[in-house]
């Protein structure tokens, strides 16, 4: 395999990372089994094994519930990064004074604490609705994102933003010529807060109220006392989220592969 065959070095990067999140999975769930072993109580920390055990008590239910919040996890995300994208770019045109005072509401938006909105959002949209849980998803992913992307389409090179002008460049072409593609890494790097962000947003949601979901069996469960049962919801949590670092990881790879810290590795 040639160093610089591009194609070649990006498969590498993947099957590197993939074995590093193994051995990662691997050795970790194996300092946590001992861990458990040792603190001998399994009422507060549960190992691996008896989580598993937890799991195939109800497997159907579990899955069921866990199924439910990715669907709002996922629309969450995709609607909230949507949208800020959207707003990035329309603030690129807005007169400057509105823009500022766009982000100044945007700001002020994102310093309510995010228990206090989502508790607001369940109650103006119903508890008993996904919309609600996919609303405070979205509002999670969207200010995890709008800040950096649209500052980093304004961070573009002066001198690349002088030759399009000489070319006379229409906005559209700015954006797919010069701001997306200079802004990508970033945006990619804010994807991935986002869609964290978003599994939060969603396990808030219906921590605050919901009759299904991984957030249900979360509160059912410590109501009851069966902490393994809150980590069989946890660690369902957790590989939704992998999940989605997983496909962002592939599509960062795909577009931005160019990019200089997609491959400083050897």
């Amino acid at each position: 395999m040639s160093r610089f065959d591009p194609e070649a070095r990006r498969m590498s990067l993947a099957d590197n990372e993939v074995t590093r999140w193994l051995l990662f999975g691997i050795v970790f769930m194996a300092v946590w089994e001992v861990a458990a072993a040792a603190y001998d109580a399994p009422f507060l920390l549960p190992g691996p094994s008896r989580i598993f055990a937890e799991f195939t008590r109800a497997p159907q239910l579990i899955m069921i519930n866990a199924w439910i919040t990715t669907q709002e996890i996922v629309l969450g995300f995709l609607i909230g990064s949507a949208l800020a994208m959207l707003a990035a770019l329309v603030l690129l045109v807005v007169p400057r004074w509105l823009e500022d005072f766009i982000f100044r509401a945007v700001i002020t938006l994102n310093s309510i604490p995010f228990v206090a909105l989502a508790s607001l959002v369940v109650v103006w949209l119903g508890a008993n609705t996904i919309a609600s849980k996919v609303a405070i998803a979205g509002l999670y992913a969207f200010f995890a994102l709008v800040y950096f992307a649209h500052k980093e389409m304004l961070s573009t090179d002066p001198l690349k933003e002088e030759l399009l002008t000489s070319y006379n460049a229409s906005f559209g072409q700015r954006v797919r010529l010069l701001k997306l593609p200079s802004a990508l890494p970033v945006i990619f790097t804010s994807l991935k807060g986002a869609a964290m962000a978003a599994v939060n947003g969603a396990i808030v949601g219906e921590l605050f109220g919901a009759f299904q979901g991984l957030g249900f069996i979360i509160l059912d469960s410590r109501y009851v006392g069966n902490t393994a049962r809150v980590f069989v919801a946890a660690v369902l949590c957790t590989l939704v989220g992998w999940m989605m670092l997983g496909i962002l990881a592939v599509l960062e790879r795909r577009f931005v592969g160019w990019h200089l810290e997609m491959t400083k590795q050897t």
